[in-house]
């Protein structure tokens, strides 16, 4: 069973920060997409590169997460934590290695 890394018990406490930090900025932006906080910026004018500042705000918040999600990711690869297989398969390409010879 797959549990997400904010709840891992072998984690450091720059890594809890990371997490931590990443999951408050994605509950920010899912709370800022909807009432009571979206009415505040849901006007047509100003225009902003020519598409209604709602709109602009919230492509604003989706281009400002999808950076956070590739700055984590790359993080991750630089930590070496993506290089870790799972058990399962591990536990599966020793199965298969055992079953070919």
């Amino acid at each position: 069973m797959l549990r997400p890394r904010l709840f891992a018990s072998n984690l450091s406490a720059r890594q809890r920060r990371v997490y931590g930090a990443l999951t408050a900025w994605f509950l920010f932006v899912s709370l800022a997409m909807i009432w009571p906080v979206y009415p505040f910026f849901s006007h047509a004018r100003p225009l902003v590169l020519g598409i209604p500042f709602s709109l602009a705000y919230l492509v604003g918040l989706l281009l400002i997460s999808f950076a956070a999600g590739l700055a984590l990711y790359r993080w991750e690869d630089r930590q070496g934590m993506l290089d870790e297989p799972s058990d399962a398969a591990a536990a599966d390409e020793s199965a298969a290695g055992e079953g070919g010879r």
